[in-house]
């Protein structure tokens, strides 16, 4: 073909050693660079698409290694960016939706599931003062062994939902619970726990950017 260009190539060791000043490898259509032993890696274009093929069986993982990667379109808008010990950031038309940090991920805009979404339970430590984490125990659980009082939450979002289920052991209690004054409740009166044995109270909180508010409640229940 008129339009393939000779390459240099070292008579030492049978290998392309450089391409003419602005000359490039020119494949046709479905034409492939094949890299390994058994031609395992496959680079070419159909006509239509392009691919970089990894298939066979023995072909193992394909990895992309550098201090960053940045994916863009066609118009250099980015798509995807990853960031060497930083974040990973996903982009719908050039605006960041989403991005990962050291406490977990940030999303902007929606996020919608098709099936539903689960926040883990994490068991609070009984102790005269009970720490609360609201980024990591968001949706916590406390087996009383003492007459607690409840610290400020640490890691306090403005817009944070927190709850807490308080249960009352089978026996050893009954025990008393009390709130810091961050805590706000409905007419500023803290609640009385149930103080029968074997019994939960649930209470659920908002962070307005200065006091947890309290926007649920659900007492008295039989522990399961």
């Amino acid at each position: 073909m008129a339009d393939r260009i000779p390459l240099i190539v070292d008579s030492s060791s049978n290998q392309v050693k450089e391409l003419p000043a602005g000359d490039s490898i020119i494949l046709a259509d479905s034409e492939k660079i094949k890299l390994g032993t058994g031609s395992d890696l496959n680079i070419f274009h159909d006509g239509s698409n392009s691919f970089i093929n990894n298939t066979s069986s023995n072909a193992g993982a394909l990895s992309l290694k550098s201090h960053d990667i940045n994916i863009m379109s066609s118009a250099s808008e980015t798509m995807a960016s990853f960031v060497e010990d930083g974040a990973v950031n996903l982009y719908f038309n050039n605006a960041k939706k989403f991005e990962t940090e050291s406490s977990g991920a940030i999303v902007t805009g929606f996020l919608s599931c098709t099936t539903g979404a689960r926040i883990n339970q994490v068991a609070l430590t009984s102790a005269s003062s009970v720490s609360w984490d609201a980024l990591a125990a968001a949706n916590a659980y406390l087996l009383l062994g003492h007459n607690v009082t409840f610290a400020a939450p640490s890691n306090a979002l403005e817009g944070a939902i927190i709850s807490v289920e308080i249960a009352q052991p089978g026996s050893g209690g009954p025990y008393t619970v009390a709130w810091n004054t961050i805590f706000e409740f409905a007419a500023s009166t803290a609640p009385t726990m149930t103080a029968t044995a074997s019994k939960t109270d649930i209470f659920s909180f908002r962070y307005n950017g200065s006091i947890w508010q309290e926007i649920g409640r659900v007492q008295n229940l039989a522990q399961t």
